[in-house]
């Protein structure tokens, strides 16, 4: 099982231009391109089941509490608005899911398909290795329309995540354009189960 504290936006289109300026300038590496396919759960945004893109892998991930606001010191950018999101997750590996897959349905109703371009730029927190925030713009999509996610994960031992997710926010939006409009509203913060189920 893996833990991590969360904080992501969806955009119908494009992102707003100052966030799309700071992975120009901080993503040293070539998009990663990959579509994951989704079950989309009615009534629930607290679970999300998907297999992951290039393997047959079978992930869930529930969410272990209710989504807060996030605690990032004032101020860091007039118009960022999100919620705070603790999830927990689980893999199961290709042997285990080849065999379930046929019973899974994928062509029924309810399995969605997104195709991602996703640029990381990886912020350590505390100056260890084991603990840090993952900054993603990722494009997406999903029955020809076109979105996009600005999203941060952090990743480390359980007391670390919500500091280094706060400070990889912090870290941020220090660095992008001071005013974003109501580009990033908390309308618009939710993980990927809230989303899915808007489309």
């Amino acid at each position: 099982m893996d833990r991590t504290a969360e904080l992501r936006w969806f955009f119908h289109g494009s992102p707003p231009p100052p966030v799309a300026a700071w992975f120009d300038a901080a993503a040293a590496q070539a998009p990663q391109i990959r579509s994951d396919t989704y079950l989309v759960l009615p009534g629930t945004d607290a679970l999300g089941v998907k297999i992951r893109g290039g393997t047959a892998d079978l992930e869930f991930k529930l969410r272990s509490r209710p989504p807060e606001p996030l605690p990032v010191a004032r101020p860091v950018a007039v118009g960022a608005d999100g919620s705070l999101e603790q999830w927990q997750r689980w893999s199961f590996s290709r042997p285990a899911v080849s065999r379930l897959l046929p019973r899974l349905g994928l062509q029924k109703a309810g399995w969605r398909t997104v195709r991602k371009e996703r640029r990381l730029v990886t912020l350590p927190y505390g100056g260890g290795a084991d603990a840090g925030c993952r900054v993603e713009l990722t494009a997406l999509e999903v029955d020809g329309a076109r979105w996009s996610t600005l999203g941060f994960e952090s990743y480390g031992p359980e007391g670390d995540l919500v500091p280094a997710l706060v400070s990889g926010a912090e870290h941020f939006f220090g660095a992008v354009a001071p005013d974003l409009g109501d580009g990033l509203g908390a309308d618009r913060s939710c993980g990927y189960p809230g989303w899915l189920a808007t489309l």
